[in-house]
C-alpha cells in the first residue's frame, strides 16, 4: 500500500497560497493504524483436522494457553496451529473454551506458527503470529493477546520522503473501515466522503484546502511545506471524532544550496 500511495503523491506541486496549520484539537488520540493483510495465509480452516499432508498428529507434545483481548478472556475464538516443514505447513484449528482456554494435545514436535482471532462483529485478531520451536515431548503454555480492529483506521504517506525544508510536499491520508474476516485477516474498506482535517504541532504551512474530503478510494490529499528542519509532528482528525498522529519522517535540509536534490536529515528540534 505504501508504494501505491507514494506513486499517487509523487507528482510535482504547484505553488499557491500559504496558510499556517491550526493547533491540534483536544480530541482523544487514536493510534495510527496500518491495515494488515494476511491473505498470504491461504489455509482453509477445518476444525480438528490438518489441512495438508504435513502431519501434526500423533505425537507427545502439547500447546495450551488462553486467548485474551482488551476486555479479558475471549470465548469461542479460533486458534490455528501450523506446523512448518520447509516451504510447507500443516494446520489444525480449534475453538477456545468459554474461559478463553485452548489445548492442542498429542501433537508432533517441530517449528510452529500460532495465531488466533474472532471475526466480525467482535473483530479481534493477532496479526503477528507466535513462531517457536516445540520439542517432541514439550508442554508449552502461552497467552495469545488479540487486538481490536474495528471502525475507522488510517494509513498515510508523504512525498518527497523525507520532506525537504521549504519545498512543497504531497501528503496522502487513506481512511478505511476495519473488520476481521473468517480467516483472521484484517480488512480495510475505503471510506468515501469522510472529512479529514490536518493539524500540526510543528512548523508547517499549508498550500491546499484544509479540511479535505476523501474520494471513492478513501484518500484525502494535502500539499504543505515544512518550515523547520527536524521532526515536525502532524495529526489528522477524521469526521470530528478520532485523532490520528501521522508517522512523518524528520524534515531534511539540502546538503548543497546549489543542489536542492541532495538532502540530509536534520536532528530533531
Amino acid at each position: 500500500m505504501a508504494l501505491a500511495l507514494l506513486a499517487l503523491v509523487g507528482a510535482a506541486c504547484t505553488k499557491g497560497a500559504v496558510a499556517p496549520l491550526p493547533p491540534a484539537p483536544s480530541v482523544p488520540q487514536t493510534t495510527s493504524t496500518t491495515v494488515v493483510d494476511l491473505s498470504g495465509i491461504a489455509l482453509k480452516p477445518v476444525p480438528g483436522r490438518t489441512t495438508t499432508t504435513i502431519a501434526i498428529q500423533p505425537g507427545t507434545a502439547t500447546i495450551s494457553g488462553t486467548v485474551v483481548g482488551p476486555n479479558g478472556p475471549v470465548p469461542q475464538a479460533t486458534v490455528r496451529a501450523e506446523r512448518l516443514v520447509g516451504d510447507g505447513a500443516g494446520s489444525v484449528d480449534i475453538v477456545a473454551a468459554p474461559d478463553g482456554r485452548f489445548s492442542f494435545i498429542g501433537i508432533l514436535g517441530g517449528r510452529y506458527r500460532l495465531r488466533a482471532w474472532k471475526q466480525a462483529p467482535d473483530n479481534l485478531a493477532l496479526v503477528t503470529p507466535e513462531v517457536f520451536f516445540l520439542d517432541a515431548k514439550e508442554s508449552k503454555t502461552m497467552t495469545l493477546t488479540l487486538t481490536l480492529y474495528q471502525g475507522v483506521g488510517i494509513t498515510s504517506d508523504i512525498a518527497p520522503k523525507p520532506p525537504v525544508l521549504r519545498e512543497s510536499a504531497n501528503l496522502v491520508v487513506q481512511v478505511v473501515d476495519r473488520t476481521v474476516d473468517e480467516q483472521g485477516i484484517v480488512r480495510g474498506t475505503p471510506l468515501a466522503g469522510a472529512r479529514v482535517e490536518l493539524f500540526g504541532a510543528g512548523e508547517w504551512a499549508l498550500r491546499s484546502s484544509n479540511p479535505a474530503t476523501t474520494g471513492d478510494d478513501g484518500r484525502a490529499n494535502f500539499t504543505l511545506e515544512c518550515r523547520r528542519a527536524g521532526q515536525q509532528p502532524l495529526s489528522v482528525v477524521v469526521g470530528d471524532a478520532a485523532t490520528f498522529p501521522l508517522e512523518i519522517p524528520a524534515c531534511a535540509v539540502p546538503v548543497d544550496p546549489n543542489d536542492p536534490g541532495t538532502t540530509t536529515t536534520a536532528p530533531p528540534g
